[in-house]
């Protein structure tokens, strides 16, 4: 099974959390794939259920009710809205491209989703964003010079830098 998300989600977040249990139950394993959720509206010609949804009566208020009972039917302690929600994840989501390659990606997903969606800070931020790389041999100065450089950017879903 493909998991498809961008850490900008804060149901890609819940998701992630029953993942383990989804897994045990049925003995699939999920592998993860990290996309660019606003790419993928872009070229759907879509928009996000925020803007979709704006000044359609009671619908996004029925989406936090469907939420919060997810949320109560599984159990799930930590989570809360992200005050800076919407936040622009490209540079959170190039550190994943990152995480694969060097072998921490499970802690980069887990250490990134819990920034921003159990105790939320600014992940667009980039003096916030490197927070999230979990401690390992996987150097802070590289990886940061790694998800900004040209060739990482052309990696993360073919994206290209005003630059080039």
């Amino acid at each position: 099974m493909e998991f498809h998300f961008d850490f900008g989600s804060p149901n890609a977040y819940l998701v992630h959390l029953i993942i383990p249990e989804l897994e045990k139950r049925t003995g699939a394993p999920f592998e993860y794939v990290p996309v660019l959720l606003g790419g993928v509206f872009k070229l759907t010609n879509n928009r996000s259920p925020i803007e979709s949804f704006h000044g359609v009566k009671n619908k996004l208020e029925y989406g936090r009710i469907e939420m919060r009972r997810f949320i109560r039917r599984h159990g799930i302690t930590r989570f809360a809205m992200n005050p800076f929600f919407p936040v622009n994840t490209l540079l959170v989501m190039r550190g994943a491209i990152a995480a694969q390659t060097e072998g921490v990606f499970d802690r980069y997903v887990d250490a990134v989703f819990g920034h921003m969606w159990a105790e939320p800070k600014k992940m667009d931020h980039p003096a916030v964003a490197p927070l999230a790389r979990p401690p390992s041999s996987w150097a802070r100065k590289s990886s940061s010079a790694r998800t900004a450089c040209a060739t990482w950017r052309r990696r993360s879903w073919g994206i290209r830098c005003r630059n080039q």
